[in-house]
């Protein structure tokens, strides 16, 4: 009764004092629980201090309950419904931000020297950002109505899948079967798909032919029984299943997250999961030693820079290209900084893990990682707008001038809009599936096996590469480049440069991930040498395009693949789009009311009469 009510207690004090000082209350459960913890120890005026609670089993009980709730409520709030009207921008920043994060975060655990499963973990803290202080930053400076909200919001709802999908994955291979004998890869993967069968079967046939049985249920008493049985219930079958118990409390959660059950889950539950919740943070806090801090906030120094580069910078980037405002962008990149929930499941998960042997680093990183990056976060939010313009300032024009060009092409294809110019076709989309698909089989494999799916690989990313400049080139046909100074009419300009940016974009991820497992330390060459490259597109595009000289004469591009009948504007005859044919004088150079030197001859008079269709 003393341990439970001091940890209560000294709860409620933390996060009044984190919520007074503007932070996230995990904050303040975090420093409550080291400072209650047997890690705890000060002589003060002679007196010795060595914390109020030394046993923690059961506290340690206690937060784990705690956790099972915590993962419910974000199953519970997983919408479909509103990832679909999201689903491609969200799906593919979400994607690469948690591969380019995790990636970094492995390449930090090798240069420590850390063993390959304590890396694993320490690259789940790294990597995951904290969908409540996304949320509650986000409310606190009034910007849910902004555009690029929904599109945030739908990005970490996938990260926190993602998250979920990865701890299934480590979890299995790192925890001991309940027999006693460790899991082997045959019967995790088994297991694992028997967790996930059963719960489709639940989602699809079983849920929306008695959810209106469980709405019957009138006594919130009877409610809240039902509600806890089938959530612990559900944690103990992914334990059966080789998975870690709270994966089966999320999952619980996705499955009646579209009910009508939902909303009363929601408030019957949440004071249950709000008390478990906090001694969940609490007792994380007290495993943490903090004689430990020294030892590791040079790695906190090392990787919260590492974090912000990846989130606000390469992910805000990745986010511009896509089609969304610079400043929407950096914003965005802001956003997901945080650290915190996500991050300390990772490290509480990663210690309790009988193959880590550095559990006793990771708990204080991950405290010390999420303090830093929680408090500079709502600052990054705030200051994004500064930053977007110091960016644009400082880069180069060229680099601007081609970020411009691919946002504008790229955001017609990905970005949803009501007036859809252009249908995408499965093609492309199949390619990149089956194209990821093989990036992990050369990923897990070695040998000769692993140099045929190098080669194949790489047989396949060209292939990509001249589908993908077929589908630009339509795109760009549609497109109005006049206010950025284009000179050139030929398209095949822009779709060679959207196809070759892309290209070597999955040249280098197939590269890092081959060489990867033989010599890490080659991966930043890789990366390095990809940038020159992109620089070098870029600027060979802002030459060709802008020189008038050496656009006077174009021929149309070679098309090696048919467009699918029925896009473009409208139909004439055989060709896809009546409108600037390959051959017609109209897409010949005619220079843009934004030139500021004259051509070497004045246009010929049939350009003169096209205005009707430039204006189309």
């Amino acid at each position: 009764m003393f341990e439970f009510g001091i940890i209560m207690l000294i709860s409620f004090i933390g996060a009044a004092l984190a919520s007074k000082a503007r932070q996230s209350v995990i904050l303040g459960y975090i420093l409550a629980g080291i400072l209650i913890g047997p890690h705890m120890s000060l002589t003060i005026g002679g007196i010795d201090y060595n914390g109020l609670i030394q046993d923690t089993s059961f506290v340690q009980s206690l937060s784990y309950l705690g956790l099972t709730l915590l993962m419910f409520f974000v199953g519970l709030s997983f919408s479909v419904n509103k990832l679909k009207k999201t689903k491609a921008p969200a799906i593919l920043l979400a994607l690469i931000n948690v591969g380019v994060n995790m990636f970094a975060g492995i390449l930090l655990g090798f240069a420590l020297g850390w063993p390959v499963v304590d890396t694993v973990f320490l690259a789940g803290v790294f990597a995951m950002s904290s969908a409540a202080i996304t949320g509650k930053s986000l409310m606190e400076q009034n910007r849910m109505g902004a555009p690029e909200t929904e599109f945030l919001l739908g990005m970490v709802i996938v990260e926190n899948f993602l998250s979920m999908i990865l701890l299934t994955i480590v979890g299995g291979l790192m925890f001991k079967s309940g027999i006693g004998g460790s899991l082997t890869l045959t019967t995790m993967v088994f297991g694992i798909l028997i967790f996930y069968g059963f719960f489709i079967f639940l989602a699809i046939l079983v849920v929306p032919r008695v959810v209106t049985y469980f709405q019957r249920i009138k006594s919130d008493e009877l409610f809240v029984l039902f509600s806890l049985g089938l959530v612990f219930l559900a944690a103990a079958m992914a334990e059966l299943s080789g998975v870690p118990a709270i994966i089966g409390a999320f999952f619980m959660g996705m499955v009646f997250s579209e009910t009508k059950l939902a909303k009363r889950f929601d408030d019957r539950l949440s004071p249950f999961k709000d008390a478990l919740v906090a001694v969940f943070f609490v007792s994380f806090g007290m495993l943490i030693d903090p004689a430990m801090i020294p030892q590791i906030i040079w790695i906190v120094l090392i990787a919260a820079p590492l974090v912000i580069v990846n989130d606000l910078l390469f992910t805000g980037a990745l986010a511009y290209l896509l089609g969304f405002s610079a400043k929407g962008s950096i914003f965005m990149g802001a956003s997901i900084c945080g650290r915190g929930a996500e991050s300390v499941m990772f490290a509480s998960v990663g210690s309790n893990s009988p193959a880590v042997t550095k559990g006793a680093e990771l708990n204080p990183f991950a405290g010390a990682f999420c303090f830093v990056m929680s408090v500079i976060t709502p600052a990054m939010m705030k200051a994004s707008t500064g930053i977007a313009g110091v960016l644009g300032r400082h880069i180069p024009h060229f680099m601007r001038y081609g970020g411009a060009i691919t946002s504008r092409t790229l955001g017609k294809v990905i970005l949803p809009s009501s007036l859809k110019l252009f249908q995408r076709t499965r093609r492309l989309e199949a390619l990149l599936v089956l194209y990821f698909v093989m990036l992990v089989a050369v990923m897990i494999t070695n040998g000769a096996l692993q140099l045929l799916l190098f080669g194949s690989t790489i047989g396949l990313t060209i292939f990509m590469y001249f589908v993908l400049e077929a589908e630009m080139y339509l795109v760009v046909r549609m497109s109005n480049y006049d206010n950025l100074g284009m000179v050139s009419r030929d398209p095949s300009h822009i779709s060679r440069y959207i196809a070759s940016f892309v290209f070597s974009s999955l040249m280098a991820i197939l590269l890092v991930a081959f060489f990867f497992g033989m010599l890490w330390q080659a991966s930043p060459l890789i990366l390095v040498g990809y940038f020159l490259v992109i620089l070098s597109l870029t600027h060979r595009l802002y030459v060709t395009t802008r020189s008038p000289a050496i656009n006077l004469k174009v021929k149309g591009p070679s098309r090696r693949f048919k467009p699918s009948p029925g896009r473009g504007f409208a139909r004439r005859s055989s060709e896809p789009c009546s409108i600037a044919h390959e051959e017609d004088p109209a897409w010949v150079t005619r220079p843009s009311r934004t030139m500021t030197h004259e051509p070497s001859s004045p246009p010929p008079r049939e350009l003169q009469e096209d205005e009707k269709w430039r204006r189309l």
